[in-house]
C-alpha cells in the first residue's frame, strides 16, 4: 500500500510540475484576453501561482519522505518530526502566498468581493490544514515518546542486574 501511495504522490508531483510550467502561463494569457485590465497582473499571478504550487510540491516531498520512513519501519523515530514540521511550514507558506496575492490584486484595484471571499476561504482551509497537521505532529511526538519508553524498557530488561 505504501508503494502505491508513493506512485500516486509521484504522479501528482509530475502533474503539478506540468501545470506549473505550461498550464498556468496559458491560463494567465487567456484571462488577460478575456479581461484586458488584468494584463498588468499577469506576471505577478504566474509567479504567485508558481510559488503556491511549489508549496504543494514541497509538501509532496515531505509526504514521500514520511512514506519512505514508514516503509522502512522508522516512522516513529525523531527524524520524522522534521518532515511533519515541513508539512506545517508548507501550509503556512501557502497561506502567506494567498495573503500576498490578495494584496497584489487589491493593490492594483482589480479585486472584487468574490476574490476576497475566495481568499478568505483559502485562509480558512489553510488554517484548518495547519491545525490538523499540528495535531498529527503531536500524535507522532507521543508515539515516538511511547516507542522510546517501550524500547528503553526492553533494553533494561535484557541487561542482567548485579
Amino acid at each position: 500500500m505504501i508503494t502505491l501511495a508513493k506512485v500516486g504522490a509521484g504522479f501528482v508531483f509530475t502533474v503539478i510540475v506540468i501545470v506549473q510550467v505550461w498550464v498556468v502561463p496559458g491560463i494567465a494569457d487567456v484571462v488577460v484576453q478575456w479581461v484586458p485590465e488584468l494584463a498588468g497582473l499577469r506576471d505577478a499571478g504566474v509567479v504567485l501561482a508558481g510559488i503556491l504550487l511549489s508549496c504543494v510540491l514541497a509538501a509532496l516531498v515531505c509526504v514521500w519522505r514520511l512514506l519512505t520512513r514508514a516503509d522502512r519501519g522508522r516512522l516513529f523515530d525523531d527524524g520524522s518530526m522534521r518532515w511533519v514540521d515541513g508539512l506545517v511550514g508548507c501550509a503556512a507558506a501557502a497561506m502567506i502566498v494567498v495573503v500576498v496575492g490578495c494584496g497584489v490584486v487589491f493593490g492594483a484595484g482589480a479585486g472584487s468581493r468574490a476574490v476576497l471571499l475566495i481568499a478568505g476561504l483559502a485562509m480558512v482551509v489553510g488554517l484548518g490544514v495547519a491545525l490538523l497537521l499540528g495535531g498529527l505532529r503531536e500524535v507522532l511526538r507521543q508515539a515516538v515518546l511511547l516507542q522510546d519508553q517501550i524500547g528503553g524498557g526492553a533494553q533494561a530488561q535484557e541487561t542482567p542486574s548485579r
